[in-house]
């Protein structure tokens, strides 16, 4: 049984990766934090890895606090305690 690790030729415009470097699955986990098990699944039997393979992080959608003066009403008789009303 052979040991040997299997590398693959970066063909992506990841900003972290260098292009036409080659790189383990572990190496590819551990440099872009995505998780071990997705290259592992998007590579199969191919021998070089491109942008879809790699798949970029998402910005976060950060949704504006619209409070009302009825929301504000709302929440103050929320936080009261059932016993005390």
């Amino acid at each position: 049984m052979s040991n040997k690790i299997k590398m693959y030729i970066n063909n992506s415009n990841h900003v972290k990766l260098v292009p036409n470097a080659r790189y383990s699955i572990k190496e590819l986990h551990l440099i872009t934090e995505i998780a071990l098990s997705t290259p592992h699944n998007r590579m199969g039997y191919k021998d070089s890895f491109g942008d879809r393979e790699l798949p970029q992080p998402e910005k976060p959608i950060v949704w504006p606090i619209l409070e009302t003066n009825s929301d504000k009403l709302s929440a103050k008789w929320l936080k009261r305690s059932i016993a005390n009303v």
